[in-house]
């Protein structure tokens, strides 16, 4: 039989069975492929007929990790290059022909 429960460090090994374990949730008594012994859950195994399904996949990210960091970067390198004059400070008052907005027209 194969252990098929998706997060088991030894998912896909062949093993054999020695004896189940009877109770509410039945235990496999397995040898593993280098000889030992241990006890699995019986719904870990492909035993009982079909395997356990896999875990829903994490949805594929929409922006790599490098890429927003290569956007950083252009956009960095393009301020520099581009020395876009600062806006005036708020809380300067305006003299008159120094408005953003010609108020009152």
């Amino acid at each position: 039989m194969t252990i098929t429960h998706p997060h088991h460090p030894l998912r896909g090994q062949r093993v054999t069975r020695v004896r189940i374990r009877q109770g509410a949730a039945p235990d496999l008594i397995v040898r593993l492929p280098d000889g030992t012994h241990t006890a699995l859950a019986m719904r870990s195994t492909d035993y009982a007929g079909a395997p356990a399904e896999a875990p829903p996949r994490d949805p594929a990210p929409l922006l790599a990790l490098d890429g927003l960091r290569q956007v950083v970067r252009l956009v960095e390198c393009c301020r520099q290059r581009v020395r876009v004059p600062t806006p005036p400070d708020a809380s300067m008052p305006l003299h008159q022909g120094d408005s953003l907005y010609d108020e009152g027209k």
